[in-house]
Formats: structure tokens, C-alpha cells, sequence
């Protein structure tokens, strides 16, 4: 049984590993990734070093390149402060890293006309990329499927966002379990752009305490409603709490001031998944603009 070195890892999967004892099975495998579930029902994932550090993740180096065969349901635990998943590999755990996700501010008021000059700028980048799909459809390449999804998600997501600025929580609660699930994909791209609208509602020094608390109510409704990895990453959010490149951008947006360091951070957000980094983006900065708007 082969041992591999781990490269980083967020601070509360290492303390689990190292402190405590640890036990779960493989949910899923994929190219860059495997989601273990443990016994508490959470989803920690094993990813390849040339990811991103994100919640509940472990970034192993060689794993991915000398992958040994893991199929679903395979146990794992940890053991002196290593992570063993079957008779297959143990991974080191003690010589990593930690990783939490930044601090990241909201705006203050004098800030909101420097914020509203770079929300322009972003969306002038935007509209000059090659889209891939989901809330970025590109509508001359689109499949007439493809196009009735954009047209559902545009719709469903402008009438929350309608709620939500006219404050009818309820309403809105309502509406979001018809942008939840929407679209294709391991992540539907209306799961995404509510990961992208929670990451600004729970930003430190946020304005209005009542949207976090709104969606935290709403959690429980919105597990019901997705499957398993997607609603992993919509809970962190919802706790405020997303991958490296995520919290990068946002604090570069909020507080930078270079304008091609902002490009390429975000296009860093851009490159998750097929679509799920434009679906996200498109809900933070949507969330920015109804805050905007608000006050």
C-alpha cells in the first residue's frame, strides 16, 4: 500500500485527521477528485495538487497521476494522523498546510461608487469572452435546449432577486426552490448562481443581517432539493465559506486596485468546472448590485 504526501488541507479536515477518530466511505471519483462521505453525512473531498485549496479538502501531490484504482464505497479512516482509504493508499497528513478562507468585507458606503465602476468593468470582460454555457450561454452556439435553460434561469433568478430587493422574504423563500436543481450538470447552474448570491449576503460587515438569515432558515428545504455534492458546496457558502480563488477575487474586487490582476482572478473563478464558475460569478455579482440597490 502505496503512502502520498499531502500539499495543503483546510484547517478543520487536518485537525479531524490528526485528533480525531475518523471514519467514512468513497461517495464519488472523478478526474481531479474523489468526495469521501463520513459518518456524519458531510462530503470531505481528496483533490489533485493543481486544484485550488476549498472547504473540507485535502490537496494530495503524485495521487491523481499514479492513480490507483477507488471505486465507490470503499471505507476510510484516519489513523495515526493519516488518512487510509482501504487496502489502496494512506495519505500523510502532517506535514501539510493549513487553509481557511480569507476574510472578506463588504464595502463600506464610501466605497460603493469605486465597487459600481468595477462591476462595470467586469461585466465589459464579460460580454468579450468565448461563454460556455449556463447563465454565460453563448446564444450562437446554443443547442434550442441550451437556450430554453438560459431563458429558465434568467427568469427564475431575476424574479428572486425581484423578492428579495422588494423585501418579501417569503416570497423569495418560495422562489428559491424554483432555482434550485435548474439546469443540467453534477452542479445545476441555478444551485451555482445561489452559492454566488450567498457568498455576498454572508461577507463580513454585510448590511443586511436578514438575507443571511434568510437563507440559513432556508437551508434545510434547499438540501431537499439538490443532490448531495451540489448542496455541499451552496452549505458552505451559506456559512460563508468557498474555494481560495473565490475568496481571492472577491477581496481583490472589493479592496484592489489593479485592474489585470482583477481580469485574471477573475478568470481564475471562470475556469471552475464547465459552467459552474460563470454561474457563480453571475449570482455574486448580482448579490453585489441588489445590496447596491437596496440601500
Amino acid at each position: 500500500m502505496r503512502t502520498y504526501q499531502s500539499l495543503s488541507g483546510s484547517r478543520n479536515f487536518l485537525y479531524e485527521i490528526q485528533n480525531q477518530s475518523w471514519k467514512g466511505e468513497v461517495h464519488s471519483t472523478f478526474k481531479q477528485t474523489i468526495n469521501i462521505k463520513c459518518e456524519s453525512g458531510k462530503l470531505y473531498t481528496i483533490a489533485t495538487a493543481e486544484l485550488d485549496n476549498a472547504p473540507n479538502t485535502l490537496r494530495v501531490t503524485d495521487f491523481f497521476n499514479n492513480r490507483p484504482r477507488v471505486s465507490e464505497k470503499t471505507p476510510v479512516f484516519s489513523r495515526n494522523g493519516q488518512l487510509v482509504i482501504g487496502s489502496i493508499a494512506t495519505i500523510e497528513a502532517q506535514s501539510a498546510s493549513e487553509w481557511q478562507y480569507p476574510k472578506v468585507e463588504f464595502p463600506r458606503k464610501q466605497e460603493y461608487s469605486r465597487i459600481t465602476e468595477r462591476l462595470k468593468q467586469l461585466e465589459q470582460w464579460l460580454n468579450h469572452l468565448e461563454s460556455k454555457g449556463g447563465y454565460l450561454l453563448n446564444q450562437t452556439q446554443a443547442t434550442a435546449y441550451e437556450k430554453m435553460i438560459h431563458r429558465m434561469l434568467q427568469k427564475e433568478s431575476a424574479q428572486l432577486l425581484i423578492y428579495l430587493k422588494e423585501k418579501q422574504l417569503f416570497q423569495a423563500r418560495q422562489q428559491l426552490n424554483r432555482v434550485i436543481g435548474l439546469g443540467p450538470g453534477l452542479t445545476p447552474s441555478g444551485d451555482d448562481f445561489l452559492v454566488g448570491l450567498a457568498l455576498i449576503f454572508t461577507t463580513v460587515n454585510y448590511p443586511y443581517h436578514s438575507l443571511k438569515q434568510w437563507l440559513y432558515n432556508s437551508r434545510d428545504e434547499l438540501k431537499k432539493r439538490t443532490n448531495i455534492i451540489s448542496f455541499s458546496t451552496l452549505d458552505w457558502a451559506i456559512k460563508g465559506v468557498s474555494r481560495e480563488r473565490i475568496g481571492s477575487f472577491l477581496n481583490e474586487l472589493f479592496s484592489g486596485e489593479d485592474e489585470e490582476l482583477l481580469k485574471e482572478k477573475m478568470l481564475a473563478v471562470l475556469a471552475i468546472g464547465s459552467t459552474s464558475g460563470g454561474d457563480m460569478l453571475t449570482g455574486m455579482l448580482a448579490g453585489i448590485k441588489l445590496t447596491l440597490d437596496l440601500l
